[in-house]
Order: C-alpha cells, then structure tokens, then sequence
C-alpha cells in the first residue's frame, strides 16, 4: 500500500513529464506555420502548394492514429513517448536542413515527423490516465493541455525571431534538440502505478483477462466507432481541429497579406489564440469537474458555442484594430482550445473505458485521428479557397464548421444523457 505522499510525488512526476513531452511535439509542429511565406518565396511555391505541406504534415499524423489506436496499450506509453518523441526531434531538424531544398524532400520530412507525432497523445493519455483518479480527470486534462498552448505559443514565437534573425533554415534546431533532451528523460523516469508498486484511489481497475480483451477488441476500427457517442466526438474533433490548425497554419500569413501586419508582428500576434487555450483549457476542465460533473459534453457544447461566436466576431471586426483583434482571438482561442483537450482527453478515455470494455487508449486516438483528418483537409482546402475566393470567405467558413462541431458536441450528449439514464434505471 503506497503512502499520500509517494502518490503525490509519482502524479507530479508523471504530470511535468507528459507536460513537458507534449509541449516539445507543438515546438516541433508550430515553425512550419511560420515560415510559410519564406518557403514560397525560396522554392518558388503557390498558395495551394503550401496547402499541401499542411497536408504532408497532418496525413500521417492521421492514419497512424486511426490503424494503430493501440500502440500505448500494447508497447507501454514510456516506450512509444520516448522513441517517437526523440525521432520526430531528428526529422524535424532534417526537414529544414538537409530536406528543404525542394517540395517533394520537404513533404516527405514532413509526413516522417508527423507519422512519429501521432503516437505520442495517446501515449501521454494513457500515462495521465493511470496515475489520477477518475473524478479529477477533467481537470488534469485541461491543466495538461495548457502545454498544446504552452508549445503552440513558444514555438510560434521562437520560429518567428529566428526567421527574423538568422532565416527559415534555422528554425528546426532548438526544437530539435528539446524534444531529444525530453525523450531521453522519459526514457528514464516516466513509469505506470504498476511498475512502482503504487495504488491510485479512485481508479477502475481491470483484471488481466479484461486488458487482454480490450487490446484484442482495439484492433477493430468498426468496433471503436460503433461505441455510442463516438462518431459524434470525432465529427467534433474533425471541426475542432480543422479551425484550430487553419488558425495555427493559416492565420500569420492572413494578418502579414491581409492585415498589413510585419513578419515579426504576426508571428507573434498569431499567438494570442494559443493564449486563449492556456487560459481556457485548465479553466474548462475546472468548472466541467465543479459544475458539470456528470454532463461534461453539455459543458463543452456551452464552450464550443462562445468560441464560434467569438471567431464570428473576429470576421466582422478584422478591420476594427489590434484590440477587438486581440479579444476575439483570446476567446476563439479558449472556446475552441478548451474542448478539445477535453473531448480529445477525459471525455474519450471515460467514452472508451465505460462504452468500450477498457479501450480508452484505443478510442483516444481513434477519434484524436479522425479528428486530424480536419487538420490534413485543412491545408489544401484553404488553399483552394483563397485561390478562388481570398481571404474574405476562408474566415466565414471557419465559423460555419465550427458551428457543426457544436452541434456534434450536442448530440454526442444527448446520447450519453440517454446512455447514462438507461444504465440507471431499476430493473
């Protein structure tokens, strides 16, 4: 029987761990939205191509969240944190070095590093996961993802003064050598409840027959998506994210083309979204653990609803100035930030483990993926759009598919609410 006080020093180990992992994924994703109209200009790229560089970037991140849900669960989360983390540090400085002298070198550095990204959220899910117990779940997922953020924000600007400073081939190596430094310590540190003899109050527990059925009904991607409020989290992923990273891939060169905004002003501008998530993340799962302790999808609907107002702002007052400017971009940024830590987080894990006979994993990334598969359309649709239609249509979109997420996110409770009423009720 573990003391208080070994538990609480194994739950901040593991937390600054899977804080600090996470953090380095968005340092190692963030410099290509940043760096986008240096690239064009040096290899002579169209709008469109540059989508599909967002599409390189995101596709394998994907594909290896929706076929392989189980990496965590069968190989260990320290395992594949570690070794995707550290391999994903190597191609990304490759991409901007050795790799960015054509489309087609940087394309394939591209999908390398994003195909080594997408084991590492559910692996951090999982580690999370084992080591708090159920009812504070929100919470720490809204605190954890304060790093999306956190990374989003510093990457972002990094990129940006080392663009300003030393050019767009430089941008890759900081990073780079975070994200080593990091997979090595987890290597060594990062370890589950089992392995240090430690019991969590509070937790489900599984017997061993159980795990090994949950990892044998995991590999089934029909199965993961017949688990009732799946398909409605996923919708809601797929919108969450395409918004998300239109605004973090997307939205410097708006304020640079469209805004007038210096290189450097809009590198660091853009990062006022990312500030909304640091804020609006912990805040949600917070008041989702006070207040909607048993209808947390209701909670992020509410959420989900403010921030599509608020990027409906945005579009009406682009003109307006650096302050409406600045406060609508805060609120988008926590609307659309928040909800996504948590549906992509505690919301999935509990979905999976209740609905799903203990595939909480499984599920996470099953919808984490489908979820980017926003992101990979992103890229090349916008830059369709502004092709065909500039930037005075892409924003107006951006609102109409954030609307449908909070509609999703809506449904997925009422089927719960039913779920939940249904399990309840006297036999």
């Amino acid at each position: 029987m573990s003391t208080p006080g070994t538990l609480r020093r194994n739950q901040v180990i593991c937390f600054a761990l899977v804080w600090v992992s996470y953090c380095s994924t968005y340092f190692l994703r963030k410099p290509l939205g940043v760096v986008k109209a240096d690239i064009a200009s040096d290899l002579s790229l169209s709008k469109a191509a540059l989508g599909w560089c967002d599409t390189a970037l995101v596709l394998p991140y994907a594909a290896v969240q929706i076929l392989l849900p189980s990496l965590a669960d069968m190989w260990g989360p320290r395992a594949v944190l570690s070794s995707c983390l550290g391999l994903a540090g190597v191609t990304t400085y490759l991409t901007y070095t050795m790799w960015g002298n054509s489309i087609y070198t940087l394309c394939l550095g591209l999908a390398l590093t994003g195909g080594l990204l997408a084991p590492c959220w559910p692996a951090c899910t999982a580690s999370l996961s084992s080591w708090f117990p159920d009812n504070r779940l929100n919470s720490m997922f809204g605190l954890i993802n304060t790093a999306t953020y956190s990374g989003g924000l510093g990457g972002t600007a990094l990129a940006a003064a080392l663009l300003e400073w030393t050019g767009w081939r430089s941008v890759a190596l900081p990073p780079a050598i975070m994200a080593v430094i990091t997979a090595i310590v987890v290597s060594l540190a990062l370890r589950t409840p089992a392995e240090k003899g430690v019991l969590v109050p509070g937790k489900a527990t599984q017997t061993a027959q159980e795990k090994i059925d949950s990892l044998t009904k995991s590999q089934s991607l029909l199965s993961l998506a017949k688990i009732p409020c799946v398909p409605q989290l996923a919708t809601s992923l797929f919108c969450l994210k395409f918004v998300r990273y239109c605004m973090a891939l997307w939205l410097p060169l708006y304020l640079l083309e469209h805004l007038g905004y210096s290189k450097l002003q809009a590198g660091m501008f853009s990062t006022v979204f990312d500030i909304g998530g640091i804020v609006g993340s912990p805040l949600l799962g917070y008041l989702l653990d006070k207040y909607y302790t048993s209808t947390p999808m209701l909670g992020v609907t509410h959420t989900m609803l403010g921030g599509t107002v608020a990027t409906a702002l945005f579009v009406i007052t682009a003109d307006w100035g650096f302050v409406f400017n600045a406060v609508c971009l805060l609120i988008a940024g926590a609307g659309n930030c928040g909800p996504d830590s948590i549906l992509a987080g505690s919301v999935s894990m509990e979905v999976g483990e209740r609905g799903g006979g203990g595939r909480g994993a499984g599920v996470t990334s099953f919808i984490n993926g489908v979820g980017n598969v926003g992101g990979m359309v992103e890229g090349p649709l916008i830059g369709l759009l502004w092709g065909v239609i500039g930037w005075g249509g892409i924003l107006p979109a951006l609102v109409g598919v954030s609307a449908v997420g909070t509609l999703a996110t809506y449904k997925a409770f009422i089927i719960d609410k039913q779920y939940r009423n249904a399990v309840t009720l006297p036999t």
